[in-house]
């Protein structure tokens, strides 16, 4: 009987497998037909509109509701993210063409070298059609414009400048050494009454060749090619112009120059007053042609007219905006205010004849650590203008970062000013936030209890005053320009009414070192001598220097391009004009 059930139960066991299997082969088979079934009907395995129609009756609100808010987050994240891509991705690149306007308080009367450094307006006009061997740049420095090269021989008083050969007027003529030694000689000449021609006496300029020009001075004089800024007039078109009717004659307002811009039209309202002035890229520019094609200046008689113009979007640009005009300018975010550096220092002054306790280093010490700088330059220019320590600027190529600087330390100024009590008169002119400025420092002052008279005098008064050393402390502004070379204002032969040696200042090695220093084009030894030099200045502390006041220049973000830090001169404001762009291209990079 046990044999049997052995026999039979492997036998049983054996079908129920082998129907299990046969069963499954047999399921999975009816699956793949099925599949292929439905693929034959529908080939898309993506569902369609119509078919998305009816996901109602197959999902329940909850579920059809995270589906529509799943589909907003990708669409929403894929805006994004296109968004991100082409703002990472686009680039813009500047454009040949468009209009630059802008606005001006006054009207050219002379766009001539010869006459244009009496007013701004004509200066800025004059850098734009006019060329010259040297030019400042956006960073205050000189560079080479119609320059090639030059040599400066080994007594230092000879300058032989070649220029560059591809140089054209604006009438198609070749501009050579003729033009210039022409223009050179019609400054010399009184007839012509330039108020150029007294910085180049004893200076004589002689033609080498076509291209060459050789400058003789009677002494060595370092910063001389920055004189050598001034335009280049054409002698074709100017030799037969005589003195009497240079200023009179239609070249100052209709002129021919060698510059980026040449004029294409004026103007006029029905009075005869100048409107407009319209000016053209030069295409035959030598140096780098501007993409912006055409500037348009527009005058105004004061600077509310010129300030609503820019309100009212008529003008891209504002030549000059003053401080406490600043409040006046709508829509900010929409501008740029370049502030550019100017070459002045704002100095205290003391007279120590006018008071003998000023005369004691100890005492000035303790007045310049009574102020603080930096709060001032808050406080009054909005942090605008740059402080300054000594007598070169910060921002010049010689400034020396190692001179003695007297920080803000009142507890040690009353040490002193208690030892020696002081009162005296601080004068001031009446002009931008002159007053502030010596009401905040008069609060300095009185606090280490000095005692202080306040004397406000109106600009005219101003050159009495300086003249006759008028004053016991007094503060005021020297124009210092873009070289080191400051032999004017510190050198003792320039003590007295006809110097400008306001403090009276005298030492012995300084007149040296200021004399060494513009007698030599040798780069490293000018820079050792001023560096010797503002270390003897600065211990001495003959003045309390305090900050160069800046150029706000007004530009709507339309006008793109513009860098720059300081401006020698307002018409310096154009020394970038070449990469200035308003039409830009549009490309996706990869």
């Amino acid at each position: 009987m046990n044999s049997l059930k052995n026999k039979i139960f492997p036998f049983g066991a054996r079908i129920k497998r082998a129907l299990f299997f046969w069963y499954k082969e047999k399921t999975i088979s009816q699956g793949e037909i099925d599949k292929k079934l439905i693929y034959g009907l529908a080939p898309r395995k993506i569902p369609n509109s119509r078919q998305l129609k009816h996901l109602t009756k197959f999902l329940n609100p909850k579920e059809y509701l995270i589906i529509k808010i799943c589909l907003l987050l990708i669409l929403i994240n894929g805006v994004y993210l296109g968004i991100v891509f082409v703002r990472k991705h686009i680039q813009y690149s500047p454009k040949i063409g468009g209009t630059y306007i802008e606005g001006v308080v006054g009207y050219p009367q002379t766009i001539n070298p010869l006459y244009a450094t009496s007013r701004d307006i004509d200066s800025d006009l004059t850098r734009l059609i006019y060329s010259s061997l040297f030019v400042y740049d956006q960073n205050g420095r000189l560079v080479n414009d119609l320059v090639d090269n030059y040599t400066v021989s080994a007594d230092y008083k000879e300058y032989t400048i070649k220029i560059k050969n591809n140089v054209r007027w604006q009438d198609n003529d070749k501009l050579t050494a003729d033009d210039i030694v022409f223009t050179f000689n019609l400054i010399q000449n009184p007839d012509f009454r330039s108020p150029l021609r007294s910085i180049f006496a004893g200076v004589d300029a002689q033609k080498i060749d076509d291209q060459t020009i050789k400058f003789t001075l009677a002494q060595p004089y370092a910063p001389f090619p920055e004189l050598l800024t001034f335009g280049i007039l054409s002698k074709n078109v100017w030799s037969n112009v005589s003195p009497s009717g240079a200023t009179l004659n239609n070249l100052n307002l209709k002129p021919v120059g060698s510059g980026p811009y040449k004029f294409k039209s004026l103007v006029r309202s029905t009075d005869g007053d100048l409107k407009e002035y319209h000016l053209v890229a030069d295409s035959n520019y030598y140096g780098s042609k501007p993409y912006i094609q055409n500037i348009t200046f527009k005058f105004f008689v004061d600077y509310t007219q010129a300030i609503k113009a820019l309100n009212d979007n008529q003008i891209d640009g504002l030549s000059y905006l003053s401080l406490d005009s600043r409040g006046d300018v709508l829509a900010q975010n929409s501008l740029f205010f370049h502030e550019l550096v100017q070459p002045e220092i704002v100095s205290i002054f003391f007279n120590k004849d006018r008071n003998k306790i000023l005369g004691d280093k100890d005492v000035r010490a303790a007045l310049a650590q009574a102020l603080d700088k930096n709060q001032l330059i808050q406080d009054v220019f909005n942090g605008i203008y740059a402080r300054q320590d000594g007598p070169i600027m910060t921002s010049n190529w010689a400034y020396d970062d190692q001179i003695k600087i007297y920080n803000y330390s009142p507890a040690d100024s009353l040490t002193v000013i208690n030892k020696k009590p002081l009162s005296l008169t601080l004068t001031v002119v009446d002009a931008n936030a002159n007053a502030t400025v010596a009401q905040k420092i008069k609060s300095y002052w009185e606090q280490i209890g000095v005692k202080v008279n306040l004397k406000i005098v109106a600009g005219e008064e101003a050159a009495n005053i300086i003249r006759n050393r008028d004053f016991e402390a007094i503060i005021y502004g020297e124009s210092v320009g873009g070289d080191p070379d400051v032999y004017a204002f510190w050198h003792s032969s320039q003590i007295g009414s006809k110097g400008l040696n306001l403090a009276g200042y005298g030492n012995l090695d300084v007149d040296k070192l200021l004399a060494d220093a513009r007698a030599t084009t040798d780069i490293s030894q000018r820079l050792n001598d001023y560096k010797k030099f503002q270390e003897i200045i600065t211990g001495d502390l003959p003045v309390i220097w305090l900050y160069s006041p800046t150029y706000t220049y007004v530009q709507t973000k339309n006008v793109k391009g513009f860098n720059g830090t300081m401006a020698i001169q307002p018409a310096d404001r154009f020394a970038s004009l070449a990469s200035w762009y308003i039409n830009t291209h549009k490309k996706i990079t990869w």
